[in-house]
């Protein structure tokens, strides 16, 4: 059996998880009444994910995503009459200070992926075949103790064992950065 590549709400749920704070501070900082900044977090989402097929895939999910939040807040302000201040100034300021804070070495997805596939290829071989014909083919314990000719429970501990060590590697790897 093997894994199926994620679909537009697999991959939109991972981007959201990655920007979603990134994106709150972002309205927080720009909209203090904490009503308002939910309803254009919640309206960007909304716009987000309905206009997810005009995403530039080669470029970074954050600057967009705050970019339809601008929008969102100007129209949200406009809508107010006033009573929510929101200029373009003040909003390409906060994007280029985000935009910034981005561009530091951290916690990103593309950073955590390249720890796992580094923290992988350093395990013991035996380790590693297993945690490949896991995760990467998609095997089933059952299965990788029969191609593996090794006792079901020999597996099982294997991969605790292999998790444990990729999970104190990966740790490691992104302290570090």
């Amino acid at each position: 059996m093997v894994s199926t590549p994620p679909d537009a709400n697999d991959v939109f749920e991972i981007l959201v998880r990655e920007n979603s704070r990134m994106l709150n501070a972002y309205i927080r900082s720009a909209l203090r009444d904490s009503a308002s900044a939910d309803d254009v977090w919640q309206e960007t989402m909304i716009v987000a994910w309905r206009r997810l097929h005009e995403f530039d895939r080669s470029r970074p999910f954050g600057p967009w995503l705050r970019g339809i939040a601008a929008r969102v807040m100007l129209g949200y302000s406009r809508k107010q009459a006033g009573a929510i201040q929101v200029d373009e100034s003040t909003l390409e300021y906060l994007d280029t200070r985000f935009e910034n804070l981005q561009s530091l070495q951290g916690d990103t997805l593309d950073e955590k992926l390249q720890a796992l596939r580094d923290c992988v290829a350093s395990l013991p071989e035996h380790y590693r075949t297993c945690i490949e014909l896991r995760f990467m083919k998609g095997l089933k314990p059952s299965e990788l103790s029969q191609q593996t000719n090794q006792a079901l429970e020999s597996v099982k501990k294997r991969l605790v064992r292999a998790k444990g060590i990729l999970v104190a590697c990966i740790n490691q790897k992104m302290a570090t950065r």
